[in-house]
């Protein structure tokens, strides 16, 4: 989720910071010993592909002014646009879902010429496809059609056949002003409603159900029907909703109201209601009330965690797990750690945090591609939130976060930014490496074991009551209940 910036922002430059091995990030290698060729020709593909553990300038996009930032809890691509309007990606692209009418990987930020003639104002990335905003309202998608995610309306998938849409395709929705994606569903706002389409896994998509059905006659193999078309979420009808951020399986929603809506995989407390357990549609969250009513603009969810802000203070809210190690958060609390700041705005990756906070960038949470941005002699990871030392004085207006890297909008023109490090890849496009098997079957649904019917517990490492199946990219929770306080 990332839209055009507010009332007086001219545009920035973009920096970044973590991995650049797109086939790689995210994905372990072989169990087997590697020979001494073997380690000689891994060592110089790194060097090929290098961390980026501080924010760098990035050569193509020196003196262009970009409006916004965007990539996404499951993403490992990202997306930009520029005054223009003109969008860019780059990164893993697979399945088609950086729009440029092939599979070749990119490692600079290429223009989408199907979207030529429009202006991009806002978008968001998923696990395998993409979704754009225009400024008249309209939506494009393209990669993955497997689930119906990009919301076309129509479903080509079959069996194991799957859909790919590599040109962006009109989605349809209307009068959008921001997009959201989840791994493989879509939340479009418009007009203050929200529409979703793709995998209803964990009633993700908000409409009290999870379209579970048996693939089999002759045993039980339970899947979940694919939505193609976008619906209204009808929970939130009478609602004026103002943000929606994804998870890569649960939704946040802020209303103007000063509400706040989770649904979706209820794992590890990410939905704030005190228990584990998904839910189908649109759950007020209680500890948010007139008292302490959210701020309308500012959300951001993990792959096991949501963050908001509330109007007292401001202060930031956090629940679900956001560190390796203690007990989850079940229900909102104050996050002490960034009490006193002005934030912003936030985003979060699969497992990393950004928040832009008066003259400061902070991050936080597990790393593995310098991400962080802390540098060479910095931590790799960090429990805790603290400064990107390289940005301190600078002015951020956004940040953005996709698996294994990190995007910063930054004012132009500081000492601080002409003195960082430019970079430009060896190679601007190529072919990607071997996508890794799966560990099961490529899913049209997700299969499971079978269980009854109505709401059911939340992953949490294996299926609880046979119901429910963890989510690939999370561990298995320490402890549930409550968190100490």
């Amino acid at each position: 989720m990332a839209s055009e910036a507010k009332a007086g922002w001219a545009g920035g430059e973009v920096l970044f910071a973590g991995g650049t091995d797109w086939s790689k990030i995210a994905r372990g290698g072989s169990s087997k010993k590697q020979s001494d060729q073997e380690k000689l020709a891994e060592a110089e593909r790194k060097q090929s592909y290098p961390d980026q553990l501080a924010p760098v300038r990035l050569k193509s996009l020196m003196g262009v002014k970009i409006m916004f930032v965007a990539a996404g809890a499951g993403a490992c691509h990202s997306i930009i646009g520029d005054e223009a309007g003109q969008c860019y990606t780059w990164g893993r692209n697979e399945r088609g879902q950086l729009g440029h009418g092939d599979l070749l990987q990119r490692n600079v930020p290429t223009i989408v010429k199907g979207l030529k003639g429009m202006k991009v104002i806002a978008g968001a990335g998923g696990k395998h496809h993409s979704a754009v905003v225009t400024s008249d309202g309209e939506s494009y998608t393209f990669g993955s059609n497997l689930h119906g995610q990009c919301g076309t309306g129509t479903l080509k998938s079959k069996d194991k056949a799957e859909e790919l849409i590599q040109s962006p395709a009109l989605a349809s929705v209307s009068s959008c002003t921001d997009v959201s994606c989840g791994n493989e569903f879509t939340m479009w706002l418009c007009e203050g409603k929200v529409f979703s389409a793709g995998l209803p896994q964990y009633g993700q998509l908000g409409h009290n159900t999870d379209h579970e059905y048996n693939a089999k006659d002759s045993s039980v193999k339970l899947m979940y029907q694919a939505q193609p078309q976008p619906r209204q979420i009808q929970a939130l009808a009478h609602n004026t909703v103002t943000t929606v951020a994804c998870g890569q399986n649960h939704t946040l929603a802020l209303t103007k109201e000063g509400q706040a809506f989770t649904w979706g995989n209820g794992g590890y407390g990410r939905l704030g209601h005190v228990k584990q357990q998904d839910e189908f549609k649109p759950r007020n969250v209680e500890t948010f009330s007139q008292r302490v009513p959210v701020a309308p603009d500012m959300a951001a969810c993990s792959t096991t965690a949501s963050f908001c802000v509330v109007q007292v203070g401001p202060q930031v809210y956090a629940w679900g797990k956001w560190k390796s190690s203690g007990d989850n958060t079940m229900y909102p609390k104050a996050f002490a750690d960034l009490q006193g700041w002005n934030v912003r705005h936030m985003a979060a990756g699969a497992t990393h945090y950004a928040v832009a906070a008066d003259e400061s960038t902070i991050t936080w949470g597990q790393a593995q591609n310098g991400e962080l941005g802390y540098g060479p002699e910095g931590k790799k990871s960090s429990a805790n939130p603290d400064k990107v030392h390289a940005l301190e004085g600078v002015h951020t207006h956004q940040v953005a976060c996709g698996i294994g890297h990190t995007l910063f909008l930054v004012k132009p023109g500081s000492k601080q930014v002409e003195a960082l490090e430019v970079f430009e890849p060896a190679v601007a496009e190529e072919e990607a490496l071997p996508e890794p098997e799966a560990a099961g079957p490529a899913p049209k649904g997700k299969g499971k074991a079978a269980a009854s019917k109505g709401k059911g517990k939340a992953a949490s490492g294996k299926a609880a009551g046979g119901k429910r199946k963890a989510d690939e990219e999370e561990p298995a929770p320490k402890a549930r209940g409550r968190a100490k306080k």
